[in-house]
């Protein structure tokens, strides 16, 4: 399945992300932290793709620790800032215990359907005791939708994308688009589960977690955010 978007293309990735609102997203993090009373500042980020979180994270005063399974991704987060990154992906995390966990943006929606509880159960294994976790799952079209134009003329590097998701017969959904700049074309996929938000939450409470639900990390983000302490 060709991910040339993560793996040889990471500066057209924050290219297309970047209108995404980082600080809004990493403000959440920091209420729920301080609502919750959780005074450690160790802190793995899942899924860290081209450290926009992991920069803003760090500069908090958080010692993070970062994962995410493309090298191409990673190169460009070391380009930012300067933590312990790893290239590892869900269920595998780095050794020790953690303050917090989070995974922002759809990680967990990238998992097969199968591999939820699993993952939990790492995220668990991992995670302090009386720590956080934050992480979301998005709303995609189960149904699948129709083609999209993006483009943004005046990023740097310059793109346009077609792109639409597109029902599989294992109940996911295939991302398919094509990528366009003045340098290259190319397709770019990937596959995603729309998890259900009542199956995540039970998952959540098979694990002893107590959960809080948020409808996204402010306005107009349509997305769950599930924030469970253990």
């Amino acid at each position: 399945m060709p991910e040339h978007l993560y793996t040889e293309y990471p500066e057209l990735y924050d290219a297309i992300q970047s209108g995404w609102n980082y600080d809004r997203d990493v403000q959440f993090l920091h209420e729920a932290l301080m609502r919750h009373d959780i005074d450690g500042n160790r802190l793995l980020e899942v899924g860290c793709g081209t450290g926009e979180h992991t920069t803003r994270l760090a500069a908090a005063g958080f010692d993070v620790t970062a994962v995410d399974k493309h090298a191409g991704m990673l190169d460009r987060a070391r380009e930012k800032c300067d933590v312990n990154f790893h290239r590892m992906a869900l269920p595998d995390l780095p050794s020790g215990r953690f303050d917090a966990i989070v995974a922002i943006r759809g990680v967990v929606n990238h998992l097969p359907p199968d591999a939820l509880e699993p993952a939990l159960s790492a995220i668990e294994t991992h995670l302090a005791g009386g720590g956080l976790v934050v992480f979301d799952n998005s709303a995609l079209p189960a149904e699948g939708n129709d083609l999209a134009l993006d483009d943004g003329t005046d990023d740097d590097p310059a793109y346009a994308r077609i792109a639409r998701h597109v029902p599989t017969d294992d109940g996911r959904l295939e991302w398919q688009s094509v990528v366009f700049s003045d340098e290259t074309c190319f397709v770019n996929t990937r596959r995603m589960t729309p998890f259900e938000d009542e199956q995540t939450a039970a998952a959540l409470d098979d694990y002893g977690f107590e959960v809080e639900r948020h409808d996204g990390y402010g306005p107009q983000d349509h997305r769950t955010v599930f924030v469970a302490r253990a």
